[in-house]
């Protein structure tokens, strides 16, 4: 065998390598197609699935989407409705205010008129004040002129009941002295300072002056004698004379002894009486 035989043996060779690995090749990456093909199938199974199940979700969805627009719309629709009332409102709240705002105003302007009217009323209270207290010193100064006036009418009402009583009294003893006087022999008419009232005492000391006889008894003014009046001087039974009063004192008297009228020597302790009286 030549060398281009053996060139061509080589090649020939070498060609049937290639080729065993290139059928090595096909046969391995027909394999492979298979593999990722069942892979690929599943994948696709797996995915219709998902597919299907998404689709269904995807449904559902639409539906909770469509269910929820339409709340949606209702909400927007009533939000609608409720904005209206509340621009509505708004319009309303605006024009409350505006006659608030003006009533503010008002009020403000009759706070100040207020205010100054109370200025006034507490100035004229002040006055009213000092009026009622001036009052109340009158009223009391009233109140006590009439207590006082009270009691002396009431005093004056039994003054005048005493009075009476005192008047029916005198008028009793004025018809018993009458009538006394009546007795007695005087005129009601008479002076009382002519009239010697009815004492009696006695003879407390004698003394002789100038050819007379003083005697001091114990009768005076306080019983109603008066120098001018005479007294009888007696002892027991017998009649001793009579004595011209000539001065008096409230509880003693001081007379001479009449010489025309004595019948006796007149002592210390013998009795003397306005009138003369046995026994």
């Amino acid at each position: 065998m030549n060398f281009f035989g053996k060139i061509l043996v080589g090649l020939t060779a070498i060609a049937s390598i290639f080729l065993l690995v290139a059928s090595l090749a096909v046969y391995s990456t027909h394999r492979n197609w298979k593999e990722d093909y069942d892979a690929i199938k599943a994948q696709l199974s797996t995915a219709q699935n998902q597919n299907q199940q998404l689709e269904s979700q995807k449904n559902s969805l639409e539906g909770q989407l469509t269910a929820e627009v339409e709340f949606a719309k209702q909400e927007a629709s009533k939000l609608a409705t409720e904005r209206e009332q509340l621009v509505s409102q708004n319009i309303e709240i605006q024009r409350q205010l505006d006659e608030a705002t003006q009533l503010a105003r008002s009020n403000t302007a009759a706070v100040a008129a207020t205010q100054a009217n109370n200025q006034k009323l507490t100035a004229e209270v002040g006055v009213l004040r000092e009026e009622i207290r001036t009052n109340q010193s009158e009223r009391d100064l009233a109140f006590t002129t009439a207590l006082e006036a009270t009691d002396g009418l009431h005093q004056a009402d039994n003054e005048l009941t005493t009075l009476r009583e005192r008047n029916t009294q005198l008028a009793q003893e004025v018809g018993n002295k009458t009538a006394l006087l009546d007795e007695n022999g005087i005129d009601p008419d008479t002076d009382p300072d002519a009239v010697m009232p009815r004492v009696r005492g006695i003879v407390s000391k004698t003394q002789s002056t100038a050819g007379s006889q003083l005697i001091e008894v114990t009768v005076g003014a306080d019983d109603g004698l008066k120098p001018g009046h005479t007294v009888e001087v007696f002892r027991g039974d017998r009649y001793l004379g009579r004595a011209e009063i000539l001065k008096t004192e409230p509880d003693r008297a001081v007379g001479r002894i009449l010489r025309q009228f004595q019948q006796g020597q007149i002592e210390e302790g013998d009795d003397v009486a306005t009138r003369f009286r046995i026994g």
